[in-house]
């Protein structure tokens, strides 16, 4: 059966979609963070005129802003209006206050004054953001920021006293509908934190106009603009109407998009949504000249941020927060991954796996073939070498040779096989055939080959000059963090972090947690949407004894 991924913009109003404008209310795990923290997010996009989760965009653009510019950029992949994920803060990023900006590429303006706000402090440097931060004597520092008040929807509470480095319960109880929301526990300690704005500021501030963008609905996923380098406009006219252009990732023959050339050189490449930083190899397929991704985000201008509060009467958390850097990366390892959007291509999986190792082995790719790889060979047509898939017909009666195979290595599309004629063959792992047909672009494909390498070998290999390999910031992953403990000593101030908890009317859970071994005060947030779309806050305060 026939997969077919739509590259054709025409196509696009056939899904159906109500276009709203869309905004996006933004909650993290904390509000303070040291500069190489992560900020984990979940995000709720909004159509601004029905009030609620909308369906319309399949990722949104986050931005760290300061009054001083954009220090940190994320992607996060929306799944009917929810997304998760988590990126970092760089070591360089001065003490200050920032604002946190999330948008969809056809709303970029949609920036709201309920726009989250959190505190970093940079422990390694004395750089601060310009006039953001006003310094406090030790005797006037207020400490603790107030609470907002909890809207009474969800019921929280502890079962026993939480002691040091023991296990307790978190009991919730949820309300009268079924509800989705976040769930933070962090530590309170005497850093303080900016004043909040929450729901109450961002539903304000719905019915404000947004002008929408020039660029094109992301319904399935990010849409890669890139501009073909290297060649003169006479040269880009002539090939608007015939050059191809392929996108490829190394070790994800999933990730593979093809784009045609439109004006000025322009390309789209209309993707699933790639996930992860990622290496991808860029190809002008015909006609020459190298591709140039094009910055997605928007670097806007924030104006006026509150001051962040300096005080010697800080130093205390700051230094523990500080020591506390190695266990928030043990964190990381112990993270869930959430359910996600998934590639659509090849997803049945290879037909058939050769394991190389199995097998007596030869120097070349074309011994490893004929002798090996029974359902392959290579044929020379026109002075070119092209890989052909011998596949039964209808009945099985006979063998029939297909030829145009889109031909991967570790993923990455190989449009020309001579790339791979002086390989070591014993290099090579594995070859996987995929049987299905395939359309990218509007080219059919009759079949796939992926060769996989030891150490993906084929960064080493010498593309021509039309190829270049890039760095490129995909979509984050959405994880959770569930109170997995630590090993050794447990300076954790994030004891639990839940993007997209969801409960059912009148259903409660209880969560067992392990304190940490030092003593403070733990904050639990919850702040989400109910089923008819109302929202809510909750907070409660602990002491771990």
């Amino acid at each position: 059966m026939k997969k077919l991924i739509i590259l054709f913009i025409g196509l696009l109003p056939l899904l159906g979609r109500a276009q709203g404008v869309e905004k996006i209310y933004v909650s993290t795990d904390r509000n303070v963070y040291i500069a190489g923290d992560e900020i984990w997010c979940s995000l709720f996009c909004l159509d601004a005129s029905t009030q609620k989760l909308s369906a319309y965009s399949a990722v949104s653009y986050l931005e760290l802003v300061s009054e001083d510019g954009t220090v940190a950029t994320a992607k996060i992949g929306l799944v009917e209006g929810r997304g998760a994920g988590k990126f970092r803060i760089p070591l360089s990023v001065p003490t200050g206050n920032y604002r946190l900006l999330a948008y969809t590429a056809k709303y970029p303006g949609a920036f709201l004054p309920g726009s989250k706000v959190v505190s970093v402090f940079n422990t390694t440097s004395t750089a601060r953001v310009n006039g953001g931060v006003k310094v406090v004597p030790e005797a006037e520092y207020a400490g603790k920021a107030a609470s907002q008040a909890s809207d009474g929807f969800l019921s929280i509470s502890t079962r026993e006293i939480p002691r040091n480095g023991r296990t307790f319960s978190l009991a919730i109880s949820g309300g009268a509908e079924t509800a989705d929301f976040s769930l933070s526990i962090y530590e309170l300690d005497q850093i303080g934190e900016p004043s909040g704005r929450g729901w109450a500021d961002f539903y304000a501030s719905l019915k404000e106009p947004v002008e929408a963008s020039a660029k094109l609905a992301e319904y399935e996923g990010e849409i890669i603009y890139a501009a073909v380098e290297g060649l003169e406009n006479k040269q880009l006219d002539s090939l608007s109407q015939v050059a191809v252009a392929t996108l490829s990732s190394v070790e994800s023959p999933t990730d593979v998009y093809v784009g045609k050339m439109g004006e000025k050189g322009r390309l789209l490449f209309f993707t699933n949504n790639i996930y992860g930083d990622r290496e991808l190899v860029c190809e002008v397929a015909r006609g020459g000249g190298y591709i140039s991704l094009m910055d997605p985000f928007q670097y806007p201008s924030v104006g006026t941020i509150e001051q962040l509060e300096l005080s010697p009467a800080q130093y205390g958390s700051l230094v523990r927060r500080k020591a506390a850097a190695g266990t928030l990366l043990q964190i990381d390892t112990l993270v869930q991954f959430l359910p996600r959007r998934q590639d659509i291509l090849l997803e049945k999986g290879a037909g058939k796996t050769y394991h190389l190792d199995d097998y007596t082995r030869f120097p070349s790719l074309q011994e490893e073939i004929v002798e090996i790889v029974k359902e392959l060979r290579i044929r020379t047509i026109h002075n070119q070498h092209q890989l052909q898939l011998i596949v039964p017909d209808a009945v099985g009666n006979r063998k029939v040779a297909k030829d145009n195979i889109l031909t991967m290595l570790d993923g990455v599309v190989i449009s020309d096989l001579s790339l791979l004629e002086g390989m070591d063959a014993m290099l090579l792992e594995d070859v996987d055939i995929y049987w299905e047909e395939i359309i990218l672009g509007g080219i059919s494909y009759n079949g796939v080959v992926n060769f996989i390498t030891r150490k993906n070998y084929v960064k080493a290999l010498q593309f021509p000059a039309n190829v270049r390999v890039v760095d490129f910031k995909g979509v984050c992953y959405p994880v959770a963090y569930l109170g997995e403990p630590v090993v050794g000593d447990d300076y954790r101030s994030l004891l639990y972090w839940h993007p997209a908890m969801r409960m059912g009317a009148g259903e409660s859970r209880v969560l067992p947690l392990k304190a940490p071994a030092s003593s403070g005060t733990f904050r639990v947030v919850a702040e989400g949407l109910t089923a008819s779309g109302k929202p809510f806050y909750e907070v409660f305060d602990f002491e771990v004894r």
